[in-house]
Parts: structure tokens; C-alpha cells; sequence
């Protein structure tokens, strides 16, 4: 019985990244055109400023850090594709139910 794995793990893949992140500039760029041309403050007068707080730059720091991340680590699959093929695989069925409950635990704190 064979398993055939596909999908990215509910990440998104690098295009949808990089559409995104064209979208967002572009977004950007045409609020700032509307709020006064080039995004400078008019002589004068006060322009407008956006400030991100530490938390904000972080978020987009570790952003930029997964989209750069490859979506699925072939070398990985190749290595459990030949464990299962011959037949090295050894399940610890006592060390699966510790997880899956740890993990239904984790989903009951998560609320």
C-alpha cells in the first residue's frame, strides 16, 4: 500500500508569495500617489507617516523568511519513499497515541 503525499503543508506556494507581496507594492504605491505624489511630506505641511511597531517588522521579517523556505523537502520525502519501500519503517504505536494527544491537548488550549 502505497501513500502519495501532495500539497504544500497549508503553505502557500512561492508564486501565490510573490503575487502577494507585487499586489501589496502596487496597492501601496497607488494609495501613496493619491495621498500626495511621491509620498514625500509637502512643504509646509505635515505628510502623512506610517510607523510599524517591533512586532509588525518581525512579522514581516519572518514572512520573507518562509517565503524564501522550499515548500516541500525532496531530499526528506526521497529518504521516508526508501524506508517504507524497504520496509525499515518501524511505527512505535505507543509513541503515535502520546503524540496525537499531546497534539489534541495543544488544539483545546489554542481557544
Amino acid at each position: 500500500m502505497g501513500i502519495e503525499i501532495n500539497g504544500n503543508c497549508g503553505r502557500p506556494s512561492h508564486d501565490a508569495v510573490e503575487a502577494a507581496k507585487s499586489q501589496s507594492s502596487a496597492t501601496g504605491s497607488a494609495a501613496s500617489n493619491r495621498a500626495g505624489g511621491s509620498g514625500n511630506a509637502k512643504a509646509g505641511g505635515t505628510g502623512d507617516q506610517v510607523k510599524l511597531s517591533s512586532q509588525a517588522s518581525q512579522l514581516q521579517a519572518l514572512e520573507a523568511q518562509i517565503a524564501n523556505l522550499p515548500v516541500v523537502d525532496t531530499q526528506r520525502v526521497q529518504e521516508v519513499q526508501h524506508t517504507i519501500a524497504t520496509g525499515a519503517l518501524q511505527v512505535d504505536p505507543a509513541r503515535v497515541a502520546d503524540k496525537l494527544l499531546t497534539f489534541e491537548a495543544g488544539l483545546g488550549q489554542a481557544k
